[in-house]
């Protein structure tokens, strides 16, 4: 319960900042980076928030979005971080050490998402 929480929260925070960026720099200052850079963080901290709820509900698909998630978030945050410096060092740190937690801490599905084995009677 603890991670969903952390998931819910982290993306919730990355989706605002993702907004404020696309809305304050990319539409009302009409620049091309931060409306871009603002777009794909406030998409993959919308993904982070949608797989936290799902851990929260024991979604049986969970376990997908979240990996669907980190894979999203990853490259974004590399891309917003690095390649176009739009992000500071601790949305660097949140955006890519975390759903690379993610991944390490469910690389085997729990109990609720596997489905039972079926025996041949």
């Amino acid at each position: 319960m603890f991670i969903s929480i952390l998931t819910i929260l982290i993306g919730a925070v990355l989706t605002a900042g993702g907004a404020q960026e696309l809305v304050a720099q990319g539409i009302f200052n009409n620049r091309r980076y931060p409306l871009l850079g603002g777009t794909l963080g406030a998409v993959a901290g919308a993904l982070l928030l949608s797989a936290g709820i799902a851990l929260l509900r024991e979604s049986p698909r969970a376990v997908a979005l979240t990996r669907a998630a980190a894979y999203v978030s990853v490259p974004v945050f590399v891309i917003i971080g690095f390649i176009w410096p739009l992000a500071g060092w601790p949305v660097r740190i949140v955006g890519i050490a975390f759903p690379l937690f993610l991944l390490w801490y469910f690389r085997k599905p729990p109990a609720y998402a596997r489905t039972p084995e079926v025996t041949r009677g």
